[in-house]
C-alpha cells in the first residue's frame, strides 16, 4: 500500500485544504514494525511552523499522519523561513513564466539519507522533468522543493521510506531597511512506504503538477 497525503496551502491566507488519496496494490500481508505508531496531535508548535490552528488541524487532515511524520514537516518548515506576505514588503519569483521558459528549481534533501542515495535519485528525477533545471541557491530559483526522508525498518532491514515535503516560492523580505531570504509556502505533504526510486518518481510527479500554473498550463 502506498499512501500519499497532500496539503494545499494558500499563499496569502495560509489556508490549508487536505486531499487524501490511497492507491492499493495486492500484497497479502503488510510488514509490521516493532515500534508503536503514535498518531499526530496538534500543538502550538504546529501553528507556529505550519500555520494550522487546533480547530483546522483535523480539517486539514494532519491527524492522519504519525507524530514522527508531523515533526518532520515542522522541522523542514523551520529550516526554511516562511513569512506572511501581508506584513512585509516581499519581492518574489514570478507567478508565471513566458512560454518555453525553463523553470529553475532548488531541491534540498535531509533526514535518513546517510549515503546520499535518496538525494541523488530525487534530484535526477526532478531534473528529468521537461523544462526544469536544478539550481543551488534560492536566489536563482523560481520554485523550491524541500524533502525530509525517514527510513522505515523491520528489525535491521529497510522496508521503505517516508518523505515529508514542502514546495515554496523563494522571496526577499524587506523590513526596516533590512533584507532577508524567505519563502512562501506552496504545498505540504507526505509519501509513506515507497521504495527508493519510487520515492523519487512520486516526488517528481507531484512537483511537475505543482509547476503547471507557473508554466501557464492547467494541472492534469
Amino acid at each position: 500500500m502506498r499512501v500519499w497525503v497532500v496539503f494545499r496551502v494558500g499563499l496569502a491566507g495560509f489556508v490549508v485544504v487536505a486531499h487524501v488519496a490511497i492507491a492499493q496494490s495486492a500484497p497479502a500481508h503488510k510488514p509490521k514494525t516493532a515500534t508503536k505508531t503514535t498518531i499526530a496531535v496538534w500543538s502550538p508548535d504546529v501553528q507556529e511552523a505550519l500555520g494550522v490552528s487546533a480547530t483546522d488541524f483535523k480539517t486539514a487532515g494532519l491527524n492522519k499522519l504519525t507524530q514522527t511524520q508531523l515533526q518532520a514537516l515542522e522541522s523542514s518548515a523551520k529550516s526554511h523561513p516562511y513569512i506572511d506576505p501581508k506584513k512585509y514588503l516581499l519581492s518574489c519569483a514570478a507567478n508565471s513564466l513566458a512560454p518555453g521558459a525553463r523553470v529553475q528549481v532548488l531541491v534540498t534533501v535531509a533526514g535518513d539519507d546517510a549515503t546520499g542515495q535518496r538525494a541523488v535519485e530525487i534530484r535526477k528525477a526532478v531534473q528529468s522533468l521537461s523544462g526544469v533545471d536544478l539550481v543551488d541557491a534560492a536566489g536563482n530559483a523560481d520554485r523550491a522543493l524541500h524533502v525530509v526522508i525517514q527510513e522505515q525498518t523491520l528489525g535491521k532491514r529497510t522496508i521503505g521510506y517516508t518523505a515529508s515535503y514542502i514546495t515554496s516560492t523563494p522571496c526577499v523580505s524587506e523590513s526596516g531597511g533590512k533584507k532577508s531570504d524567505v519563502e512562501l509556502k506552496g504545498q505540504l505533504g507526505t509519501y509513506t512506504e515507497p521504495k527508493g526510486s519510487d520515492l523519487a518518481r512520486d516526488l517528481a510527479g507531484m512537483l511537475d503538477q505543482d509547476l503547471q500554473p507557473l508554466r501557464g498550463t492547467a494541472p492534469k
